[in-house]
């Protein structure tokens, strides 16, 4: 029905739910905005020195500049550890992966539906599923292990950017697949969309599987290492 204004309106109960829905999620995904943003962001600024090669060190191209301001995003409001202590203590694991097996399941949902190549879908959901076993495996040994969540934490952020970013370039893909079907006068742009897509789900969406290899050796690694072994 209609409200006052023309649009459509919604019972209450439908509107609180909403959002609920809509603050878990904002919750799961602030600490990932934070962190792997700007742990990507220094890296490219890292790469965008490389391209220069030794001019890039110089004020002369301004990219030092960048790199300079950069750093400091990986620190504010937090270390990426700390945004990585946040999703996984507060936002994964408080709810018992209620908010994160919402978005998992969209995410599952959309690599079987999307219009997007089915090898680029499938290498998403691989990915996706090995998100969802690899938190259901960390809820169960931190039990045992007091310091398995602190030894975790950045990998796990890590891990959840790379999926997550993943799902966003499939999204990309599919518009893209769309426009050009469709004879868009854009084809460039959209072949660039495309090409790019491919590009991460192939080349950097297999960075995740080292952060759950990494999360998966536990924490006797870091903390069996004596104080006396770091004497001089």
């Amino acid at each position: 029905n209609p409200g006052p204004t023309g649009g459509p309106t919604f019972p209450t109960a439908a509107r609180a739910g909403g959002r609920a829905a809509a603050a878990r999620r904002l919750a799961l995904l602030t600490p990932i905005a934070k962190g792997f943003l700007t742990e990507t962001g220094n890296e490219a600024a890292q790469l965008g020195i490389q391209v220069f090669g030794g001019h890039g060190y110089i004020r002369e191209w301004g990219m030092e500049q960048i790199a300079r301001d950069v750093r400091i995003t990986a620190i504010y409001e937090g270390t990426n550890t700390i945004q990585g202590l946040d999703l996984l203590t507060r936002k994964v694991l408080a709810d018992g992966g209620e908010a994160l097996g919402e978005l998992l399941s969209e995410i599952e949902d959309f690599t079987q539906s999307t219009s997007a190549p089915t090898h680029l879908a499938q290498a998403l959901l691989k990915q996706v599923i090995a998100w969802r076993e690899v938190s259901a495996w960390l809820s169960d040994a931190s039990a045992g292990d007091a310091n398995l969540i602190g030894a975790s934490a950045y990998d796990y952020l890590m891990l959840s950017g790379y999926t997550l970013l993943g799902y966003l370039w499939l999204r990309a893909a599919c518009v893209a697949e769309r426009a050009l079907a469709a004879g868009s006068n854009e084809a460039a742009f959209y072949q660039g969309k495309r090409e790019t897509a491919r590009f991460y789900l192939q080349r950097l969406l297999p960075r995740a599987n080292l952060h759950e290899t990494l999360i998966r050796t536990g924490s006797n690694n870091l903390m069996d290492i004596s104080e006396a072994a770091f004497a001089r």
